[in-house]
C-alpha cells in the first residue's frame, strides 16, 4: 500500500511539474523523460537486474526542476554471504520511488527530495534539504541535510513481530570554483551519522579455539569456505558491532575541457575516515570525447583501497564460552582494493538520446576466510526524450 501511495505521489508531482509555469512566463516547461534497465552479475553469483524510469519537469531556465523516479531491483543470490550460513539461494525484489523538486530565486537555488524503498526484510524513507549560493559568477557554495530512518527485519517475518531501527543523518557542504576559462575545481565535506542496528541479522560469526588455530597452522591447513565448518567452535553468535558509526569524507573534483578534442577530462579523489577505524582513499578519473555531432565515448577507471574496522579479524580466536564484544564477517568492513574500468556510449537520434554503459571490476579482499577475488559486470541500457 505504501509504495502504491507514494508511486502516485511521484506522477503527481510529475504532472504538478509539467503544468506549472517557469519563471520566464512560459506555459509548458519542458519536459525529460529516462527508462534504462541496470545489470550486474559477479563471481560470487549474485544477479540484479534493475529497470527503472524517471520524468522531470523544469520549472525555471537555471537549475529549477521537479523530478520524480522508480527502480525496481530484482536480486537473486548464493554468495558466501549466504552459503556460509547454510542458506539456499534467495530471490527477492526492492522497489524505490525518489520525487525531487528544486526552484531558483535569485542567486539561491532551494531544493528538496524524498525516498522511499521497500523489500521483504528492509523498509526505508530518506528526507533531504539543500540550499545552493552563487557567490559570484564563478563561485557557487552548496550545503544540504539528509534524515534516512531504516526498519531492518527477517524475510518471512512481519516487520510488526521482529524489526530493528537505524537512524542515518547526513550533512555536506561543498565549493565549485571555476578557475579558468577551461578549469572548474570542487571540493566538498561530508558528515554522517548512524545510529542503530547496523548489523545483518542472517549473519553469524564463527569462533576458533587457539589449539584448533595452532593445530591447523602446524598441519598448513587455511582456513577457507570449504573446510571452517570441520575447525569451528559449536556456538556461533550473530554479528554485533557498535551502534554508532561517524564518517567522514572528503572529495576533490578536477574538471577540465580539453580544446584539443573538443572533450573533458574529470578527476576525482575521496577520502575517507570513521569511528571504527576503517580509512579509505579512492581516486577515480574519466575522458569524455565527442564523436561528430550526435554521439559521445566516455572512458573511465577507479582505484578504491581500504583497511579494515578495528574489531575486523579474519578469524576470531577465543577460549570456549567466550564471546568476542565486536564481532563481524562483513566483507565490507574488511581490508581489500577495487580496480574499475568502464566506457559509455551515447547517441542522438533525432530529439531521442540512446546511451550504454557497461562496466568491470576486480576486487581483491586482503584478510577475508570466505573468499579472496571477485570479479562484477554491470551493463545499462537507456533512452532519453528529448536527449
Amino acid at each position: 500500500m505504501r509504495a502504491r501511495v507514494v508511486t502516485a505521489a511521484a506522477l503527481a508531482l510529475a504532472t504538478l511539474a509539467a503544468r506549472a509555469p517557469s519563471a520566464r512566463g512560459e506555459a509548458n516547461p519542458v519536459l525529460r523523460f529516462a527508462v534504462d534497465t541496470l545489470v550486474y552479475a559477479d563471481s560470487d553469483r549474485v544477479l540484479v537486474v534493475s529497470p527503472q524510469a524517471a520524468v522531470h519537469g523544469r520549472l525555471d531556465r537555471d537549475g529549477g526542476e521537479a523530478s520524480a523516479r522508480v527502480v525496481l531491483d530484482v536480486i537473486s543470490a548464493a554468495s558466501v554471504d549466504v552459503v556460509s550460513h547454510a542458506t539456499p539461494r534467495f530471490r527477492e525484489s526492492r522497489t524505490e520511488v525518489d520525487l525531487a523538486v528544486s526552484k531558483r530565486f535569485g542567486p539561491w537555488l532551494p531544493s528538496a527530495h524524498y525516498r522511499n524503498s521497500s523489500e521483504p526484510d528492509y523498509a526505508s524513507s530518506a528526507f533531504g534539504a539543500a540550499i545552493e549560493r552563487r557567490l559570484h559568477p564563478d563561485a557557487t557554495l552548496s550545503a544540504s541535510y539528509d534524515l534516512s530512518l531504516d526498519e531492518v527485519g527477517r524475510s518471512g517475518t512481519s516487520l510488526a513481530t521482529w524489526s530493528r531501527a537505524l537512524t542515518t543523518h547526513t550533512a555536506e557542504v561543498s565549493l565549485t570554483q571555476v578557475v579558468g576559462p577551461r578549469t572548474l575545481l570542487r571540493g566538498v565535506y561530508t558528515l554522517t551519522a548512524q545510529t542503530g542496528y547496523q548489523e545483518k541479522p542472517y549473519r553469524y560469526v564463527p569462533l576458533f579455539t587457539p589449539d584448533v588455530m595452532a593445530s591447523s597452522a602446524a598441519a598448513g591447513v587455511t582456513l577457507d569456505l570449504a573446510n571452517f565448518d570441520d575447525y569451528r567452535q559449536a556456538e556461533r553468535p550473530p554479528e554485533e558491532v557498535p551502534d554508532l558509526r561517524i564518517r567522514h569524507a572528503f572529495g576533490l573534483r578536477l574538471l577540465r575541457y580539453l580544446g584539443a578534442i573538443h572533450g573533458s577530462l574529470r578527476a576525482d579523489y575521496r577520502f575517507y575516515v570513521d569511528s571504527w577505524s576503517l580509512i579509505a582513499n579512492s581516486l577515480e578519473s574519466e575522458l569524455a570525447i565527442p564523436i561528430g555531432q550526435t554521439s559521445r565515448l566516455s572512458l573511465r577507471g577507479r582505484v578504491h583501497q581500504q583497511t579494515g574496522a578495528f574489531f575486523w579479524h579474519r578469524a576470531y580466536v577465543t577460549a570456549p564460552g567466550e564471546i568476542p564484544r565486536w564481532r563481524t564477517m562483513d566483507r565490507d568492513l574488511s581490508p581489500y582494493v577495487t580496480l574499475s574500468s568502464g566506457a559509455r556510449y551515447e547517441l542522438g537520434l533525432g530529439d531521442f538520446g540512446l546511451y550504454a554503459d557497461l562496466e568491470g571490476t576486480y576486487t581483491r579482499y586482503l584478510d577475508y576466510m570466505f573468499l579472496d577475488s571477485r570479479v562484477a559486470l554491470i551493463g545499462q541500457l537507456g533512452v532519453r526524450y528529448p536527449r
